[in-house]
């Protein structure tokens, strides 16, 4: 049987470079792969390029280049970029769905297949209009402006959760308390954020780790989840638990502190972190209901363990990560 190509939108970013590392690891070779960059001249372009992975330049503004990267594809994996520099221009009006909806005609004029789409639930369709949130309701519109055109044989949005990895990333430290990198004045690190909603019940995500191989797991039966939006997560947990689960990895004293509301979270006036204050409005609004319906992570398990299998994984490796394992392979034990 011939390999099957998938093709990734976004390759050398968080979630398609993971995409990209399972595939590639599946002991069946039952894809071919093909990164799309702008940059192929990039250093992470050359890594994928160096590792066997296809690396075609084309931008998402640009239909034809994209018909041309996308031509040949079976699948294929896109992640728009809600911080794109156009979509953050305000002196630039298009928008994240426009850009989405170039993609996805691109994608149908390759004739691709099964089409997979790193989406999200639509802040303002869950909470009736109370509040609108441009990355959410855009990529929650472009997953449906994929399945309205009936050009697919499969179209799933994978929804990615909290990612793991953004307690890495100072920038976001800075508006969280200094947590986990800066300790208050008592020595302890606090961890400073609006509540969640609902049951408290975050869903957190190890894109790095788990990420690549739930879409794999797509990718294997994408009948089997045609329409479908597919919660991606590791693990669900309040925020004290994640701060305890750092406090019992590195040895490290902290403590959670919540927000009341979601207003008063200060992104110090950095455009892309508004992002970050729009998803706690929209998570206590409704509820802590992320993904329109139940947080649930049976799926991600299901799935994580059928991609993690294809690339030859048993026992522990087919299960999904959690927050204290990170943390200590993440932070030094103190």
């Amino acid at each position: 049987m011939s390999s099957k190509l998938v093709t990734v939108f976004g390759a050398t970013g968080t979630q398609g470079s993971a995409v990209l590392r399972s595939l590639q690891s599946n002991t069946n070779n039952t894809f071919k792969l093909r990164g799309i960059t702008r940059n192929p001249s990039s250093d992470s372009a050359k890594d994928l390029s160096s590792s066997g992975i296809e690396v075609v330049q084309a931008d998402g503004w640009d239909k034809a280049s994209l018909v041309a990267a996308f031509t040949g594809s079976w699948g294929a994996f896109v992640n728009t970029n809600s911080e794109d520099p156009v979509i953050l221009n305000p002196e630039d009006k298009r928008t994240e769905l426009e850009l989405g909806k170039i993609i996805v005609n691109a994608a149908i004029e390759a004739k691709v297949e099964v089409f997979v789409y790193s989406g999200f639930s639509s802040a303002k369709e869950i909470t009736k209009g109370e509040i609108v949130a441009a990355s959410y309701d855009d990529k929650a519109a472009i997953f449906e402006y994929a399945k309205s055109s009936g050009a697919f044989k499969s179209v799933i949005s994978a929804s990615p959760g909290w990612y793991f990895e953004s307690f890495l990333m100072t920038k976001v430290g800075k508006i969280f308390g200094g947590f986990p990198f800066i300790p208050s004045e008592d020595g302890t690190y606090v961890f400073r954020v609006p509540k969640w909603g609902g049951k408290e019940d975050v869903p957190f995500l190890a894109v790095g780790d788990d990420f690549g191989d739930i879409v794999h797991g797509i990718f294997l039966e994408p009948e089997k989840w045609d329409g479908r939006r597919a919660q991606g997560l590791s693990q669900i947990a309040t925020f004290d638990e994640a701060v305890k689960a750092f406090e019992k990895a590195t040895g490290k004293k902290s403590r959670f502190e919540a927000i009341e509301n979601w207003k008063d979270l200060n992104v110090y006036g950095i455009p892309s972190l508004e992002n970050v204050r729009l998803m706690f409005a929209f998570t206590q609004v409704s509820g802590g209901r992320y993904y329109g319906d139940e947080t649930e992570v049976e799926t991600s398990v299901a799935l994580k363990k059928k991609g993690a299998e294809a690339r030859g994984k048993a026992g522990e490796e087919v299960k999904l990560s959690t927050l204290e394992s990170f943390f200590a392979r993440e932070f030094e034990k103190q």
